[in-house]
Order: C-alpha cells, then structure tokens, then sequence
C-alpha cells in the first residue's frame, strides 16, 4: 500500500481520500446486502450459541458430579483391588491343597486314626500319633482332643480292672505331652487329686447310665433291681479306684475325692429311696411290710457290702426306714381307733337295749380268760385283730430303734380307744364291775343292743 502511494502524484494522493470513501461505501453496502441475504444464518447461529451454552452448562453439571463421584469411586477401586488380592490369594491356597492333598487327606485323618486306636486298645500307637502331631504342628489341641476322647470312650464305658489301669496310665502319660503349670505337674498332689475326681466323674457318669433303662412303673421292683445294680457297680469301681490310685486312706485321712465321691452317691441313692418307696409325697407308694422288710435288707446288706472298702452307710439307711415304718403303724392304729369310734357311735344309736352278763371270778382270782359278756361287743374284737394285724405286719420289718417311739404311740391308740370305750360306758349308763346277780332277771327280758 504505501509503496502504491510513493508512485502516485500529488493529485491522485488528492483524490485517494474520496476513492477509498467510495470504496468504503461499497463495501458497506454489499455487507449490507450479504447480511440481508444470510440473516438466517445469524439467527442459526445465535440459537446454537444458545444451545451450546445450555449444553456447556449441563456438561459443567455432569463434570461437577463426577469429580464429586470420583474418591467414592476410588475406594471402591481400592476395596475391589483388596478382593481380588484376596481371590487370589485363595486361589493359591487351594491351588497348595490341590498340590499337596494326600499329604493334608492323612494329616487331617490323625484324629479317626486317635479315636481308632483308643477303640481297640492300641495305646501305644496313639501316643506315637499324638507326639507326631505336636512336632508337626507345635501345639497341644490333638493332645486335649484325643485326652477328651479317652474319657468319652473308655472311663463312660463298662471297664474291667486291667483295661482300667492301663486308661489311666494312658491318661498320664498323655498329660506329660500337654504343658502343664509346675503345680498341675504330672506327679504332683495336684494332679493326682485333679485325675481322681476326673476318673470318679467320668465313672459316675457310666453308673448313672445303668439304671436309666430300668422301668418305674413299679417301684418295688424298680428299687430292688437299682439296688442290685449299684450295689456291684460301686463295689466294683471302688475297687477300681483303690486298685488304680492306692489305699483309700491317705496321710491317716479319708481320700476326699473318694468321701466326696460317696457322699454324693449315697444321698442319691437315698433320695432315689425317699422317692419311690418311703416319701409318701406321691403314688404310687410302697406300704407293703413284706416288701418295706425285703428292700431294708437289700439296702442293709448294700451298704455292708460297700462297708469292705470304707463306705458304709447303713446308718443313714435305718433312719429313714424308721420314720416310714413309725408313719405306718401309726396310720394302721389311727385307722383302728377311728374304726372303733364310729362303731361305737352306730352301737350308741341303735334302739336295743344293751345288757351285760355277770360272770364269776374263780375261786382264786387268777383267771384271766376274757368274759363272756365281751361277745356283745364286736367292735372291740375287731379293733384287737387291727392291733394283730400291724403288729404281724410289723414283725416282719421290727427295728429296734423304734421300741421307745412305737411304745408310745401304742399306749396313745390304747389310751384312744379306752377313751371311746368310757365315753361309750357313759352314755348307755352301763357297769362294768356290777354284782353277778344283779341282772340275771334282766337277762331273759332283754337281749344286746348291737347283737345280730
């Protein structure tokens, strides 16, 4: 441009300003033309200006979101990539199994083979299991578990002597394997007195299992047959435990694992006793002198039998007895005297007249035969034959103890009853001591007031 200008006069430079003008207007107007022959495509663009806009804004929106969205996203990544570290993992694991499955199949068969040899005796062989699963694994859980198995097979189990001792010999050394504190030591008092109450334990268990099966509908049945099975059951594991841990006395003392043990036993024992065939709490009840005498005599040679090894517990036994026996015979003589009491009473009612007969004394007074004039009085017949009755029935279970007690509840039935027999004497205005003579005219007129 400026060169163009340098080439051009003075005059052309004159007219330069007016001929750009027009120029100028020239373009202006075909810029004009070309805007009002395309003004749609400003009106296009303007709405998509608009619609950029709006979508620029949304977009904004979405971006907004997702940055907001993202550190949730990234620990869920984390989480994700955690998990799929982890499945692999477990996939090596299992692939190891895979590798080296015979080896794990007889590793985890270790405690069948413990319970396998404990079953038939092999001792021995399950030591040598139970030393090879401790060096394997550096633990003493399969030491406990076969120690449990022991006493769940063997000590809950009907046992001879022999297979007995050598449970329990098993069971020390077993112990020796399991770390123990200095005061549980194999050896110790300690552990001595802790592995007989776990044998007397574990044994009670198999001898309360023996009468489980026994039928009590029955009780005397019931209680006799209890009493046959504990009574060679406890001798039996008494002896078992005698044998196995020494002499029952220790340092001059009764052993108390064994006392404890015994006490325990015998008081139920008694409470099966007090159940089934003393306590009148419930029926059926056992009120039978004959079969009462048979299971005094089975529990008093019990507990004469269990008297050999030191648990001897027929004093117990008798008092129990006592209280039952006294509780019968004073209902039996109870009933008597109620018996004669409501006779009397009926006798009393009746509208014939009573007569006594007179009767003579011997020459020497000493005839002591009952009176004739007795026969009209039935009710004191029978009252002597329920008196016979208890006392045959008590002499089939007679315990001496009960002399004083009995004594006295005898004299109060006869007191009872000659109370009745005065006040029945007093209401028909009768005597007893009348002269012989007195009432032999009335004898032809008048008969007894109770006869038949």
């Amino acid at each position: 441009m400026l060169a163009s200008l340098q080439t051009c006069s003075l005059e052309e430079l004159k007219k330069e300003p007016w001929r750009l003008q027009i120029q100028a207007d020239n373009t202006a107007e075909q810029l004009r033309n070309l805007v009002l022959k395309n003004y749609h495509v400003f009106i296009q663009s303007n709405q998509c200006a608009a619609i950029v806009k709006d979508d620029l804004a949304a977009l904004k929106e979405e971006t907004t979101k997702i940055e907001a969205a993202i550190p949730e996203l990234q620990g869920y990544c984390s989480n994700f990539q955690k998990e799929v570290a982890d499945v692999v993992a477990k996939h090596g694991d299992i692939q190891f199994v895979f590798e080296h499955y015979l080896q794990l199949t007889e590793l985890l068969e270790i405690p069948q083979l413990l319970e396998a040899c404990i079953h038939n005796e092999l001792f021995d062989s399950a030591l040598d299991a139970i030393q090879f699963a401790n060096e394997t694994f550096q633990a003493d859980e399969n030491a406990e578990a076969s120690r449990n198995v022991v006493i769940d097979c063997l000590l809950r189990e009907d046992l001879q002597l022999a297979l007995c001792v050598r449970v329990v010999g098993y069971l020390r050394r077993l112990d020796a394997l399991i770390e123990r504190n200095a005061a549980a030591a194999v050896g110790s008092l300690e552990y001595e007195k802790q592995l007989k109450e776990e044998f007397l334990s574990c044994r009670n268990v198999w001898l309360s299992t023996l009468s489980r099966g026994i039928s009590t509908s029955e009780p005397y049945q019931y209680i006799i047959q209890v009493i046959d099975i504990k009574r060679t059951s406890w001798f039996d594991m008494i002896t078992q435990y005698s044998a196995i841990f020494g002499s029952e006395n220790v340092a001059g003392k009764v052993d108390p694992p064994l006392c404890r043990w015994a006490t325990t036993t015998v008081a139920n024992f008694i409470h099966i006793l007090m159940k089934y065939a003393i306590k009148l709490l419930q029926l059926p009840k056992i009120d039978d002198f004959s079969s009462i005498a048979t299971i005094l005599e089975q529990s008093l040679f019990f507990g004469g039998s269990l008297g050999r090894v030191g648990v001897d517990f027929r004093a117990v036994l008798v008092v129990y007895f006592e209280d039952h026996v006294l509780n019968l015979m004073t209902e039996y003589w109870r009933s008597a005297c109620l018996s004669a009491s409501s006779g009397s009473s009926f006798s009393a009612s009746s509208k014939t007249p009573i007569v006594i007969a007179s009767y003579r004394s011997s020459a020497n007074g000493g005839d002591y035969s009952p009176p004739r004039c007795l026969m009209s009085f039935p009710l004191l017949a029978e009252f002597t034959n329920a008196l016979l009755s208890s006392l045959n029935e008590l002499r089939l279970c007679s315990i001496s103890s009960l002399q004083n007690r009995l004594g006295k509840k005898y004299q109060s039935a006869i007191g009872t009853m000659l109370l009745t027999i005065a006040d029945f004497v007093e209401e028909n205005g009768l005597d007893l001591h009348s002269p012989a003579g007195e009432n032999n005219s009335d004898n032809s007129t008048t008969t007894p007031r109770n006869a038949s």
